[in-house]
């Protein structure tokens, strides 16, 4: 079942983002849709009254609201009730000094640094050009994949160089 996706979680990701097949009728995609909507809540061992429905979803919406770190604590004890995910959520934030509305702080062990290549993607063929940097003129392409510029922290911005990181290879040009 797990191999499939057909899980408790698996049925809640397809009710969230199923989109109508080519040729699909109305009728045929609401079908879908509630099928998905009743696995998910079969699975999920909820009874179909109301207070139940609305915990399961009301507990859904917090879980996909949260910082990453603490939903998937949540989610890894399958809390029955709202309450218990409230209690959960904040023993967790409170022994982490944390408030919901922070994000978690990234922490890097040893000598390892975040990667400058994991920044937004650039459109392709992008041309970079930076001026009045010791009065010389620089220019660098960029072409796709990511790529990222940033100054160096160790000198101030009136010297600073710009470098380009696309892909996994580090560009210099003066």
């Amino acid at each position: 079942m797990k191999r499939y996706d057909l899980t408790e979680d698996g049925y809640r990701r397809k009710f969230r983002t199923c989109k109508p097949a080519v040729g699909e009728s109305p009728d045929m995609f609401i079908v879908h849709i509630v099928t998905y909507l009743d696995r998910w809540i079969e699975l999920s061992k909820t009874d179909k009254s109301y207070e139940k429905l609305k915990d399961l979803i009301v507990r859904e919406q917090f879980t996909d609201a949260c910082p990453e770190d603490l939903a998937t604590s949540l989610r890894e004890k399958d809390l029955p009730t709202l309450e218990r995910v409230s209690k959960e959520a904040d023993l967790f934030l409170k022994a982490r000094n944390r408030k919901l509305c922070d994000q978690p702080r990234k922490v890097f062990h040893g000598n390892a640094r975040p990667r400058m290549d994991s920044v937004r993607p650039l459109e392709p063929e992008k041309k970079l050009t930076v001026d009045n940097v010791q009065g010389r003129r620089r220019r660098a392409w960029l072409t796709r994949g990511r790529a990222s510029s940033a100054r160096r922290p160790d000198i101030s911005l009136g010297t600073a160089q710009l470098w380009i990181v696309p892909r996994r290879r580090l560009v210099r040009e003066w």
